[in-house]
């Protein structure tokens, strides 16, 4: 009997120990849990000096005059605007811009201020009443009804004819407070058609201007006819070689102007060394003049052309009549003279915006300019790319 009752303290001071310590775990559990949902000094002081800084701010602006209405500035506006330096504190926690905001919403008799911040661990939103003594834009009719519903039990005593009068007053109200504000907004853009060539100028016209390098050069030429080919009806082809270019660089060529033999410029003809006839070889009279075609003679067609780094031009006569010309005797064979002055102008396919140096042609471009203009209407007291104007409306 004495052996059942014996108390076997080691095993109770073990159990002790393990309710002591399970203790001390709760305890420990709960201190990180309250440490967590618990708001800092720091924090606190930012809330409450960005929920400051949003009523000063919404005491400045518009606000919505539609019941439900709401409008809202985020912490990375503020910033922007100057109205607060920072949210972050000093040990490097940040907030963020974009989520920490503060909004005021139109209610029946007053405005709601919300302000929330989120920062890296700590997040709160706090609100407080905005009454219609501390809008801008609520008028007097508004304001007057605020305090008349806040002294509602007050008037409840007042004759027939202030309750007449009351009633009257309600109806404004009424009137007043379905009424919206809608605010213009304009944004002008500005739009070009593509770039075409071309030398107009003038209002709503953008010009730009291209330039290559050209040169020009006079060229004797002296084809020849045989004596068999210079029959009335014929058509004869030759081709001139160009020897001698203003400059190796130029890839284009273009006969500006083209004449027909003249005497008192035979020398000239007979002494040419820059174009002659390509792939032939006649010897030249010491005196061209009465061996030469004249313009009544015939015609010609000319085309000039750049090849493998030589400019030519081909040559097609074609005889009209054989009057008044004498054959010269080369050799066995008798040849007529085809003297043709020919003004070449040479380019660069080189094209630059600046000016080269020596001559140069220009390359002149124009578009037009369109300016649109977009007008919208709005409650909000902003609209993001478009410009408020000051005008507005009182729609109902």
């Amino acid at each position: 009997m004495e052996k059942e009752r014996k108390i076997n303290w080691l095993g109770l001071f073990i159990k002790i120990i393990i309710i002591f310590i399970f203790i001390l775990i709760i305890i420990w559990l709960i201190s990180k849990i309250t440490a967590k949902t618990r708001l800092s000094d720091t924090f606190k002081s930012n809330i409450g000096n960005m929920e400051k800084v949003a009523t000063d701010y919404f005491k400045g602006i518009d606000l919505p005059q539609e019941k439900g209405k709401s409008l809202k500035i985020t912490l990375g506006e503020m910033i922007d605007k100057k109205l607060i330096v920072s949210a972050n504190d000093k040990d490097g926690t940040t907030c963020d811009p974009s989520k920490s905001y503060s909004e005021i919403t139109r209610k029946k008799n007053n405005y709601i201020l919300s302000t929330t911040l989120k920062c890296e661990n700590e997040s709160s939103t706090i609100s407080k009443k905005f009454s219609f003594e501390d809008c801008k834009n609520c008028n007097n009719q508004t304001k007057a009804d605020d305090k008349k519903s806040n002294g509602k039990n007050s008037n409840e005593s007042k004759t027939n004819e202030g309750n007449n009068q009351s009633n009257s007053e309600e109806k404004n109200s009424s009137q007043t407070n379905n009424a919206v504000t809608y605010y213009e907004y304009v944004k002008e853009t500005t739009t070009y058609t593509k770039w075409m060539k071309g030398n107009i100028t003038g209002n709503n016209v953008d010009n730009k201007y291209e330039y290559y390098g050209v040169a020009s050069d006079t060229y004797y030429s002296l084809g020849v006819i045989k004596e068999n080919e210079f029959k009335v009806g014929n058509t004869i082809n030759y081709t001139l070689k160009v020897n001698k270019v203003p400059n190796s660089k130029y890839y284009f060529s273009k006969i500006e102007e083209a004449s027909y033999y003249i005497n008192n410029e035979s020398t000239n003809y007979i002494n040419e060394k820059n174009i002659k006839l390509f792939n032939q070889s006649y010897s030249i009279a010491k005196n061209i003049t009465e061996s030469s075609l004249k313009s009544n003679n015939f015609t010609y067609k000319l085309s000039p052309y750049y090849r493998k780094g030589v400019f030519y031009v081909d040559v097609e006569i074609s005889i009209i009549n054989t009057d008044g010309v004498i054959s010269y005797k080369n050799g066995n064979k008798k040849i007529y003279y085809v003297p043709l002055k020919l003004n070449i102008k040479f380019a660069s396919d080189e094209i630059t915006e600046n000016i080269p140096n020596g001559e140069y042609e220009t390359i002149t471009y124009y578009r037009y300019i369109e300016k649109n203009r977009d007008v919208i209407w709005s409650t909000d007291n902003f609209v993001e790319g478009y410009t408020k104007t000051g005008n507005y409306e009182i729609r109902s």
